[in-house]
């Protein structure tokens, strides 16, 4: 059975303390691939992929790792029209 969104959502929050600690892992959060939705660990292609991270699901959740680089898009400007003037 797939998980809700909200299912989901609360898999990774009670796992994410735990995965961002392990060797190697730069990201984690819920992603929809193929249809499904399924928890994405990203993990420095320099790195091993910790045991951990070898199954096939966290709490029913399908565990995808991606292994990439994790890079920073820079930071968002103020937003437009927020009321402060220059």
């Amino acid at each position: 059975m797939e998980l809700t969104q909200d299912a989901a959502l609360a898999v990774q929050r009670r796992h994410e303390s735990r995965i961002m600690q392990l060797p190697g892992v730069t990201g984690i959060g819920v992603k929809l691939r193929a249809g499904r939705l399924v928890l994405e660990v990203t993990v420095d292609p320099d790195a091993d992929i910790p045991a951990e991270l070898t199954g096939d699901d966290v709490d029913g959740l399908p565990l995808v790792v991606d292994r990439r680089r994790y890079e920073p898009h820079g930071r968002p400007g103020p937003a437009a029209g927020n009321g402060t003037r220059s």
